[in-house]
């Protein structure tokens, strides 16, 4: 029997088995793309770029800082004389008003002896107190003269009394005497007395006669003494009161120079409308001039007032800036991030720019900072135009309702300037080069 041949092994199966395995794996052999399939994608690619180049448009926006204001516009608060602000007597964004003082502005000189609005009240003071004085003399002197008249007319008043009494009696005894001398007249015709007697009773009736015109003009020149002491008492009344008046209006005449004399140390500014003080224009300390603008007032309408956005954009963008160009507006109260986006259409631009200095000065450190952000070569010293942009929305969408928007709101706004393709902006060298 054929019997099989055993195999001899110098290794262990474990040696040959573990050199049979590769330490990175089995090897495998990529394939590559078809070449339709890459030329396909690649002219997709290029299509939608064409597409993209063709179609798309690039957006120029420039981003400026304004205020919200009434449509109407806001009214000046102007300085009545030259002067240095001392006092501020309102905040910004404060309600006040018509007639309520806003500033107090110093108008006082000076003077080798001081202060001249002082020395002038000084002197003025003691001339009110020397004509007050002269006042209560003068009146003083007619009231006597006016008591003495009366006492002179009691008296007389007693006089008179006394007098009327006495002729009273007289013609009495007047009445008594005729009498008297009617029975003489009859017994003297009839015998029973002599002529000498009846002659006695005739002089006892003169007496009596003459007595009683003796008292009538005693009367009548006690009525002339009468009517002489009343119309003195009236010149003298009539002398009081124009005294009076006299030193009154001089009086009147020293307030109205201390008033103006205080007027020229310091003056009060006040509001000339009821409304909402937007801006404060003036610094604590400034030297203004006759005419100049302190601060801007909201007025305040029994109505609802429209409101519109004042922007202040430097002078290097205003150029492409237009009426009709659209805004896209931020809220400072109402974060965008939440709130979104609101818009505006451009209505008006200034014809001239505003200085630094002219800014509201609760924006100008803003306006500025984002004017030299946002606008490249922006020094701070160039002057900025305000526009004016009408709003599309009076209110803003928060939690489900409308908030409607107040006068003095700050925001940012983004002004679209331009729109162009894609191709346009990558063609404008090319272009420009072309028209030159």
């Amino acid at each position: 029997m054929h019997q099989k041949k055993q195999e001899i092994f110098f290794f262990r199966p474990e040696v040959t088995s573990s050199q049979n395995q590769l330490s990175r794996g089995a090897i495998r052999l990529s394939q590559p793309i078809s070449g339709w399939l890459a030329t396909a994608i690649s002219l997709l690619i290029i299509f939608l770029f064409i597409i993209y180049v063709t179609c798309g448009s690039v957006t120029r926006k420039d981003r400026v800082t304004g205020i919200t204001v009434p449509v109407g516009g806001n009214i000046g608060v102007f300085a009545l004389s030259s002067g240095v602000v001392m006092k501020f007597l309102v905040n910004e964004g404060e309600q006040v008003k018509a007639g309520q003082p806003l500033f107090e502005i110093s108008t006082e000189r000076q003077s080798d002896h001081g202060e001249v609005s002082a020395l002038v009240a000084q002197q003025l003071s003691s001339r009110k107190i020397s004509l007050q004085a002269e006042l209560r003399l003068t009146l003083l002197n007619l009231s006597e003269k006016r008591d003495s008249i009366k006492k002179k007319l009691k008296t007389l008043e007693s006089e008179m009394l006394q007098i009327q009494q006495e002729i009273t009696l007289a013609e009495r005894r007047v009445y008594l005497a005729q009498s008297s001398m009617s029975k003489y007249e009859t017994l003297q015709t009839d015998g029973f007395i002599s002529g000498l007697q009846l002659q006695q009773k005739e002089g006892d009736m003169i007496d009596a006669v003459s007595h009683l015109s003796s008292l009538k003009r005693d009367r009548l020149q006690i009525q002339e003494n009468m009517q002489d002491l009343a119309n003195e008492d009236r010149t003298l009344a009539r002398t009081i009161g124009s005294e009076q008046a006299q030193f009154e209006g001089s009086l009147a005449n020293l307030e109205q120079q201390i008033v103006e004399n205080n007027d020229r140390k310091s003056n009060f500014i006040t509001a000339p409308e009821t409304g909402i003080v937007a801006t404060i224009i003036c610094q604590h300390g400034q030297v203004v001039n006759t005419g100049q603008t302190l601060a801007m007032l909201i007025p305040s309408s029994s109505g609802k007032s429209l409101l519109e956005a004042q922007l202040y954009v430097p002078s290097r963008t205003a150029g492409f800036i237009s009426p009709g160009k659209t805004v896209l507006i931020r809220f400072h109260a109402f974060p965008y991030e939440k709130f979104g986006l609101y818009k505006g259409i451009v209505g008006d631009i200034s014809k001239t720019p505003f200085a630094p200095n002219e800014l509201p000065p609760s924006l100008a450190s803003t306006i500025l900072s984002n004017a030299s952000r946002n606008t490249s070569g922006y020094g701070g010293a160039e002057g900025l135009y305000r526009v004016k942009v009408k709003l599309e929305q009076q209110g803003v969408l928060a939690y489900g309702k409308i908030q409607d928007l107040k006068p003095a709101m700050t925001l940012e706004a983004d002004i679209v300037q331009e729109r162009r393709k894609i191709w346009e902006w990558i063609a404008e060298p090319i272009l420009a080069i072309a028209k030159r």
